[in-house]
């Protein structure tokens, strides 16, 4: 720190704040400093806060010479500086249990906070999302604009029925896509159809949306259906339906205003830092976050996202038992050219994004305008994500020497601490940052991929991970897990750190170099305990005397067994079964033993017996002095925290088509083989398709490298239940046309199949019927899934042929129970070409 409390702050002068005056708020006293420092410039000051709740419309200001004060809470006093405002409009109940009321046209908010909790935009669905079927993506200007069409299931997308243009244009989509989320406006839409039309910047080729991506449709009227949700119209007509034992005429309603609450801005590139300031015992709240016209594009960790209280080029800033909360951003960001800071014992909670950044996404050229030495101590640090849910707890950037002690971090969608902000080797500023002590829980909750309790990125010499606590880390898919080094990852040392009821391991290594992790507890990984990602020319880690407990899943997964990795002296247990280290530890010094702990099962990971653990060389470590410290009340707070039920996200519904090719490209979940040099497979335009102008068309030619090209493919995975398959398909007089249902293994095993050809329908071992060629046949598979597979039934409709049922027909290989591969496939050794319209492909209740 500065000299807060050094000889500048011995003879200091007090000043005091009062909603009763003079001096009504603290920019008042700032600016009262002002004057005085006209006189003596070196004068120390001391502002004393009273009761009461400030308001503002914009934000504080501090800049080079409003250092050398601390403004703090009066004694016994709560003060609290509030970037929002009451409404305070007569409220009416109307249809369906909804209150309105009416606020100015001009005030245009996009959060709510109802009796000091957050109240939800209106949106569907109320809880996690819809699953995405397609995303096409074309340019839409010369400006680099890309327009992307969503394809959802109708069913999802029709409360957007009736709406018009202008309120159409209003609804934003909220799409969870690996570690990212994606918010946009929508241009159009067709409900019925479920199609979804936005415009943006082209999607990122590493982190596409794409077929089951989640997604979330907000703001408009007919989403309001659950307490606690709220809809605010173009002219001012304010929609809220009530929380149990929530009475409208009584309740604080409060709004933002302004998007930030206090700015303290220096100037270091030109020397005119802010100096010296604390806040101590004042509570900020109520910050707004509005979306631009363009939304908010994926970007990990919510970076562009500034915060509620924002510090450039300050040294020696200061919050202690300070409240953060209620904003729609970051709590708190020590960005550009910081120093000396300090956050202690602050509850930062609420958050549109996450709780504090330190540095930036960039290398600042001049040293002054870089950002170090920050502590970030004994803070509660929860409930974030609530606009963007890809935002970190705590996140540094480019930025070194760090101190990220004794913080209390739960309930957020993705990652709790992220260090660094490098993918690969290249230089980083992200060196010999300490994160120790901390209680790191309840993260994922289900919504995004690719997260860890503590993330690492780059090389980070000197950086140190030690005395953590993380656990009940849940992601959608891939990568719920405890200590993640990332890309570049490297000379980071991780030890005596407790990570236990992680989805997927306690340890994962992308890839980094010299990384030592030692004396951990690693225990309940569900799908594996421990991953190496990647192998390269130098040795990735070092994994030493750690235990490692589990009951499900691999012990290693990934890539092991090779000279770049050092896997020694470790404790392995599996309370359930054998356990099998030779796939990833072959050092002969390693012991598969139980640990011997108290109640691990309920979170007691202390010793009934060191034994087994002395014969790896481990260290036991004090556990339970991570998270808050201090006084009884703090600590209870801490640990009284409501916690998310990490429920766990819906399956994606098996998948379903419903395709007419106007959209000009081939299904969804869908592949062709073709010769390259002849025939192939096309959307193409015809004069009689069957709907519509266009028809997937299959052009096939004598000699042909595959008897068998061109085919598409379609892959629904259906496992059990009915399946449905519907088409309409017209041939020429030459063609030969195979229509076939396999599953996934090796070697296949085929359920229904159908051939085509000189006039005749028929399967692999009977004639069915006649068919005409020329003019479009509807043809109905419909099959059996799982235990209840063996056999199928096609309906048959064509003009002028009576339509035809087969029932009971065998499938080709009894022991054909999926439905992974469907085919379209032409099988002529001739000119010819077969046509297909609306296809569908359904999967019915079991």
């Amino acid at each position: 720190m500065g000299c807060l409390l050094g000889p500048r702050a011995v003879a200091q002068s007090v000043l005091r704040v009062s909603p009763d005056g003079p001096l009504r708020s603290v920019a008042d006293a700032r600016d009262e400093i002002r004057r005085q420092r006209g006189r003596t410039p070196d004068q120390a000051f001391r502002v004393l806060i009273a009761d009461g709740v400030y308001s503002i419309e914009q934000p504080i200001v501090f800049g080079h010479g409003d250092g050398n004060v601390v403004y703090e809470a009066d004694t016994g006093a709560k003060p609290i500086v509030s970037a929002g405002r009451r409404i305070t409009s007569r409220w009416t109940q109307g249809a369906n249990g909804v209150w309105s009321t009416n606020v100015p046209r001009d005030w245009h908010f996009e959060q709510l906070w109802v009796n000091g909790s957050r109240a939800t935009r209106a949106r569907e669905p109320d809880q996690f999302f819809y699953y995405l079927l397609r995303v096409d993506q074309e340019p839409e200007d010369q400006k680099g604009r890309f327009r992307q069409t969503l394809h959802g299931r109708p069913g999802e997308t029709e409360g957007l029925a009736g709406l018009t243009a202008e309120e159409i244009r209003r609804v934003q989509f909220v799409a969870f896509h690996k570690w990212d989320t994606t918010r946009r406006y929508l241009d159009h839409a067709d409900p019925m159809a479920g199609r979804l039309v936005s415009s943006g910047r082209e999607m990122k080729s590493w982190n596409p949306l794409t077929h089951n991506t989640g997604y979330q449709l907000e703001n408009y009227l007919a989403a309001l259906d659950q307490p606690g949700e709220w809809f605010l119209s173009p002219d001012g007509v304010l929609s809220y339906l009530p929380r149990k034992g929530e009475v409208m005429g009584d309740a604080e309603v409060i709004a933002p205003v302004c998007e930030q609450i206090l700015i303290i801005q220096g100037d270091p590139a030109n020397d005119r830092t802010v100096r010296d300031l604390e806040f101590k015992g004042i509570t900020f709240q109520n910050s707004g976050w509005t979306s631009p016209p363009e939304g908010f594009e994926p970007s990990q960790a919510a970076s562009p996202i500034e915060a509620a209280v924002q510090v450039d080029g300050a040294h020696g800033i200061a919050f202690r038992n300070c409240e953060i909360g209620h904003v729609g951003g970051y709590g708190i960001w020590f960005r550009r050219g910081c120093r000396d800071g300090l956050v202690q014992r602050c509850l930062i909670q609420d958050l549109g994004a996450g709780g504090v950044r330190i540095g930036e996404t960039v290398i600042a050229s001049n040293e002054s305008e870089q950002t170090s030495h920050i502590t970030v101590d004994n803070n509660i640090v929860f409930d974030g994500g609530h606009t963007f849910p890809c935002a970190v707890g705590i996140w540094i950037g480019q930025s070194g020497d760090n101190q990220v002690t004794h913080n209390e971090i739960a309930d957020f969608y993705y990652t709790g601490i992220s260090v660094g902000w490098r993918w690969g080797y290249a230089e980083s500023l992200a060196k010999r940052n300490q994160i120790r002590m901390n209680h790191i829980h309840h993260l994922g909750q289900g919504y995004l991929s690719d997260m860890g309790g503590i993330y690492t990125l780059g090389p980070s010499e000197g950086t140190v991970l030690s005395g953590n606590v993380i656990h009940d880390i849940e992601s959608w898919g891939y990568g719920g897990w405890g200590l993640y080094n990332d890309e570049g990852s490297s000379d980071i040392l991780l030890e005596n750190n407790l990570v236990y009821r992680t989805k997927s391991g306690g340890y994962h290594q992308h890839y980094g170099r010299d990384n030592r992790i030692r004396n951990n507890i690693f225990a309940f990984g569900r799908e594996y305990q421990v991953r190496r990602s990647k192998v390269e020319n130098h040795r990735s880690f070092t994994f030493e005397q750690n235990i490692v407990l589990f009951e499900s899943g691999d012990l290693f997964h990934g890539q092991w067994g090779d000279d770049k990795v050092t896997v020694q002296q470790n404790l392995y247990w599996n309370s359930s079964g054998q356990v099998d280290i030779t796939p990833g530890d072959r050092s002969k010094t390693s012991v598969v033993a139980d640990p011997r702990f108290v109640d691990p099962q309920n979170d007691d990971f202390h010793f009934v017996d060191t034994t087994a653990a002395k014969r790896i060389g481990f260290q036991p470590f004090d556990w339970t002095r991570a998270g808050v410290y201090g006084d009884e009340e703090w600590r209870s707070l801490a640990k009284s925290l409501p916690m998310p039920s990490m429920d766990q996200p819906p399956v994606p519904p098996p998948l379903e088509l419903h395709e007419d090719f106007e959209s000009g490209i081939l299904p969804i979940k869908s592949r062709v083989s073709v010769d390259g040099n002849l025939g192939g497979v096309a959307v193409v335009d015809v004069d009689q398709a069957h709907s519509g102008k266009k028809v997937l068309r299959l052009t096939d030619t004598a000699g042909q490298r595959r008897r068998y090209y061109p085919m598409m493919v379609v892959s629904p995975h259906h496992v059990d239940g009915i399946t449905r398959c519907r088409f309409f398909v017209r041939l020429d007089d030459a063609a030969v046309f195979q229509h076939e249902w396999r599953d996934a293994s090796q070697r296949y095993q085929t359920g229904p199949s159908l051939w085509f050809e000189n006039g005749r329908l028929r399967t692999p071992t009977k004639e069915l019927m006649k068919i005409p060629s020329g003019q479009w046949i509807e043809v109905d598979v419909m099959a059996k899934l799982g235990d209840n597979a063996g056999t199928w039934a096609v309906t048959v409709k064509s003009d002028g042929v009576p339509t035809r049922t087969f029932d009971n027909l065998p499938i080709v290989t009894n022991s054909w129970k999926t439905l992974d591969w469907v085919g379209f496939v032409s099988q002529a050794d001739a000119d010819s070409t077969v046509d297909i319209d609306d296809l569908e492909i359904i999967c019915e209740a079991k």
